[in-house]
């Protein structure tokens, strides 16, 4: 009988503490998404087969698409304070990859080949015609491999802080097969995903990519906190993948072979940054290098001016 009323006492225990972890998780997502960051005019949705794509448009020109970076955090607000000026010439066009912001984030692993037949899909059936492309940090292995499997839809690339080749080449192992599965645990996952993606861990993350991180502007981790928790505890989806390098890439082939024209811009201060420029342009020496100076990891965010300077002898 006593063994028989432990068993009662664990359940009931372990049945509140389930509970209680459920209830935390579902109030930390509603409490992301009160303020509404992501709220934007121009809005359209393109229906592809993997699930809805947010996107914007704006003004008229030769077509710009915009591709954030790929984290679950990141979003087309990346762009918000470009897009005004680079519409003046361009039709800009900035959407929120699958399982990123606003966009539909399905449970599967999310992969490299997943983008690359996204962005090209894109272009295809919404832009209907070859375009500029401008990426940020781990994006840029999805236009270089876009472009190399459908050259004809792409016409200038721009990477901002493109990930090192080397980085680029870390494949999945046993030990990120397994993180991946535990982030993907209905409850236990969501709860992990909460806990890194916590707005305090996202504050630090966002300070340490930030030349000067007394200027952040709170609007932005907010904005980067609602990205992440859109669309509740599917939202780690993304995370599990992106962690567990399955969106990674070997893409050295593919940079020698392209013979569009390509620039990267690199912020002063980004680790390692003129290691991996000379990286690209030692395997496709075409390549044009750039580096705005008084900026880290974001210097279209730290440096927009100067940014659009280049945009505008890159891609006039």
């Amino acid at each position: 009988m006593k063994t028989y009323k432990k068993l009662i006492h664990a359940g009931i225990f372990t049945s509140g503490t389930l509970f209680a972890a459920w209830g935390i998780n579902k109030w930390i997502f509603l409490r992301a998404g009160m303020k509404d960051m992501l709220f934007c005019e121009n809005k359209y949705q393109y229906s592809w087969r993997f699930g809805n794509i947010f996107y914007t448009k704006k003004g008229s020109g030769s077509p710009l698409l915009l591709i954030h970076e790929l984290k679950s955090t990141a979003s087309a607000a990346e762009w918000r304070t470009l897009i005004n000026a680079l519409s003046k010439d361009h039709t800009v066009y900035a959407l929120d990859l699958i399982g990123c912001g606003r966009s539909e984030k399905p449970k599967m692993t999310y992969t490299n080949y997943i983008y690359v037949q996204l962005i090209n899909n894109f272009i295809k059936d919404v832009i209907g015609s070859r375009t500029d492309v401008i990426t940020s940090g781990s994006s840029s292995n999805i236009a270089i491999m876009g472009c190399y499997s459908e050259p004809d839809l792409y016409n200038r690339i721009m990477m901002v802080n493109p990930s090192s080749l080397k980085e680029m080449a870390k494949f999945p192992k046993a030990n990120h097969k397994t993180l991946k599965y535990l982030i993907e645990l209905p409850l236990v996952g969501t709860s992990i995903y909460n806990m890194i993606t916590s707005y305090r861990s996202i504050f630090r993350d966002y300070k340490k990519k930030l030349l000067y991180p007394t200027s952040i502007l709170k609007k932005d981790v907010d904005t980067l906190y609602e990205a992440s928790h859109l669309g509740g505890p599917s939202a780690r989806f993304l995370y599990a993948s992106e962690r567990s390098h399955f969106t990674n890439i070997n893409m050295l082939h593919a940079l020698k072979k392209i013979n569009h024209s390509m620039y990267i811009i690199g912020g002063k201060e980004e680790n390692d940054i003129q290691e991996t420029l000379d990286s690209y342009v030692f395997y496709n020496p075409s390549i044009e290098t750039d580096i705005i100076k008084n900026s880290k990891h974001y210097p279209h965010i730290e440096q927009p001016e100067e940014f659009l300077s280049l945009c505008s002898i890159y891609l006039p």
